[in-house]
């Protein structure tokens, strides 16, 4: 099988999982939540993608993967990933300065995202070895990529507090 036929299929896969898990199981929960209590556990995920500065590291990836690549790819992921953190650690404070550092760190990472995509097949770098980056590509991108649709979503939709639920007194429930 093609180097770029084997990653197809596996980034494919991925993504087809992740997409019905949220759908499934992450967006219902998450549509309950006002739009920063939401957005939190989505915006961790991609404080991870420190990981991609591991195609930094010497002997992670084959000599002919062009180092203008590894850079982009490294240093992309890491500052993305530092966006996400404080993000993250904005949305937990309450910051009101919160949703515009998640639309940035959302748009410089889908940019950094969509940009690897096009670099990796320009320069055809799956026929090189990419060690534990093809693990990284074929399934941690397509969670990146579900969880940053899930956080347009909760960006685009009305933030609503959620109202507490009212409890009736004891004297109004039956048999109390």
């Amino acid at each position: 099988m093609k180097p770029i036929a084997l990653f197809s299929v596996q980034f494919t896969l991925s993504l087809a999982v992740y997409a019905v898990m949220a759908f499934f199981y992450v967006a219902p929960r998450l549509s309950r939540q006002p739009r920063q209590t939401a957005l939190q556990p989505l915006v961790w995920v991609h404080s991870f993608r420190v990981v991609g500065g591991t195609i930094l590291a010497p002997g992670a990836v084959g000599a002919g993967v062009p180092l203008i690549f590894q850079r982009m790819i490294g240093f992309g992921d890491m500052a993305t990933a530092l966006l996400a953190l404080v993000a993250a650690i904005a949305l937990r404070a309450g910051s009101r300065g919160a949703i515009p550092l998640v639309w940035a760190f959302l748009v410089v990472g889908l940019g950094d995202t969509v940009n690897a995509i096009i670099e990796s097949l320009r320069y055809n770098v799956f026929v090189h070895s990419l060690g534990v980056n093809w693990v990284i590509v074929t399934i941690y991108v397509p969670a990146l990529l579900v969880s940053s649709y899930l956080i347009l979503l909760q960006l685009l939709r009305p933030d609503q507090p959620r109202t507490p639920l009212r409890t009736a007194p004891l004297a109004a429930i039956p048999g109390a």
